[in-house]
């Protein structure tokens, strides 16, 4: 599972998500991260075989726990497919299709917002 998990500043400086990690065996990838003293948010993808339980004990934990459906989203209306934003995708999520139309693969988005700073008609926006 894609998350965004949202910190308060109450718990920035606690250790829940190696807690997680440990008592249910989940394995935890950072995709990206923003956390200050003052709160903040990081982009993880969660799996194992006791993720549910994982998710819950950081939910109770005090962190706030939103599925990543998508983390970036192409206008279609501003888009004019001219692959700007393809060779700076460090997962290859971005690609150009056989009818030259430019696709984002939801998946394999990190939000590392390279193909959103190169898009000449910004037509690429990040989620967060």
């Amino acid at each position: 599972m894609k998350a965004w998990l949202k910190f308060s500043p109450r718990i920035v400086n606690k250790s829940i998500i190696s807690e997680a990690i440990k008592k249910y065996d989940i394995d935890f990838n950072i995709l990206r991260a923003n956390i200050t003293p003052r709160g903040g948010k990081m982009l993880v993808e969660i799996s194992g075989p006791d993720e549910g339980k994982g998710i819950k004990f950081i939910e109770e934990a005090g962190i706030e726990v939103q599925p990543a459906m998508r983390v970036v989203k192409k206008d279609m209306d501003k888009c004019v497919d001219c692959g700007a934003c393809l060779s700076l995708c460090p997962v290859n999520a971005i690609c150009m299709e056989d009818d030259w139309e430019v696709k984002i693969d939801d998946q394999k988005c990190i939000g590392c917002s390279f193909c959103v700073n190169s898009c000449p008609t910004k037509a690429i926006m990040l989620f967060e």
